[in-house]
């Protein structure tokens, strides 16, 4: 399979998930939340990252945005302008009905990120990317060759994602959940069939979806391969993705999610 039928199956994925995570938000409250002004669903760990590096007044994008929840939040905490970028048909329309009923203007873009059309390039000074983004490109130099495009000179990038070492454990056995079962290094996709569900973590049969990844090398050099400086690292024990949860405060501890924040150097 080439690039883009990865990416194609895997929008098809997450579009026959949404219907079920909005289902489960709702019930939780989710409606409710976003009526509040200035709500933000953006933990204290990112928030402190955020207003550290200064969003208030920034032009502001998030690749993989899914439904809007944390655009809606970035721009909450005080960015001039929001765009969320995300592949998923079904996901932007919750994002732009959210946005509505919210009342808090975001735009949103239906796109395969490697493929963000040139009227973005050059539109932003901070592109965030968030839980789960990273593991659907196979290519962490293309993706980040992108994340540049969208940046002006001197633009900064902030990455809170899962940390890739958790990967390697199988978040379902709760028995031995320190063994290691899943190889680090990978030369081919991880194919899975059994639905997207990660709030109820229901199994259903569900289009195939394929899971890339990506080191912590393979993430970092393709930063620096765009012409961005590293300029902060931060592993942290606790969990932010919702699959990981039974190991926070544990005696063990491990890196269980990560940031990092970069500058662009030059122009792409």
């Amino acid at each position: 399979m080439d690039r883009k039928q990865y990416t194609e199956a895997n929008r098809k994925a997450w579009n026959e998930v949404n219907a079920k995570h909005q289902k489960s938000k709702v019930e939780q409250g989710k409606l409710e939340k976003f009526k509040q002004k200035g709500y933000s669903k953006l933990d204290k760990t990112i928030t402190q990252t955020l207003n550290a590096v200064g969003i208030v007044g920034k032009d502001v994008a998030q690749v993989c945005c899914n439904d809007g929840e944390e655009t809606i939040s970035l721009k909450n905490m005080g960015a001039n302008s929001v765009t969320g970028f995300d592949i998923a048909d079904e996901a932007i329309k919750s994002a732009r009905e959210l946005s509505q009923f919210s009342g808090v203007d975001c735009e949103f873009v239906q796109t395969d990120i490697y493929d963000i059309p040139e009227q973005f390039f050059s539109s932003f000074d901070l592109v965030y990317i968030s839980v789960g983004s990273l593991m659907w490109f196979p290519s962490m130099d293309d993706f980040f060759q992108v994340v540049a495009r969208l940046l002006r000179k001197d633009g900064i990038v902030i990455i809170y994602e899962v940390h890739p070492f958790s990967l390697m454990l199988d978040n379902e056995d709760k028995q031995n959940p320190f063994e290691l079962k899943l190889s680090y290094f990978i030369d081919e996709p991880r194919i899975y069939n059994d639905g997207l569900d990660y709030i109820e973590n229901e199994k259903y049969q569900g289009a195939p979806i394929y899971n890339f990844d990506p080191t912590l090398s393979q993430i970092i050099n393709g930063m620096i391969k765009n012409g961005f400086k590293i300029e902060k690292l931060d592993e942290y024990p606790h969990d932010m993705s919702a699959l990981f949860e039974h190991l926070n405060n544990k005696e063990i501890r491990i890196p269980l999610s990560m940031s990092i924040v970069a500058k662009k150097n030059w122009n792409v």
